[in-house]
């Protein structure tokens, strides 16, 4: 039995989307660490001393 002509187009598109989305995967984890970084460093300065409470 011989494959369908359309089967070879839904193959690639579906390794097209699944290529794009682990793209987009490394990206988020890149964004994610840096917030990480942030958040430690903003967490690490002095508080300020005009006497308000932090939310």
């Amino acid at each position: 039995m011989t494959p369908r002509k359309g089967n070879n187009k839904i193959q690639n598109l579906m390794t097209q989307f699944s290529y794009e989305h682990r793209k987009l995967d490394k990206r988020l984890t890149k964004i994610r660490k840096n917030a990480d970084e942030l958040a430690k460093m903003l967490d690490s300065l002095p508080a300020k001393k005009d006497g308000r409470k932090e939310k």
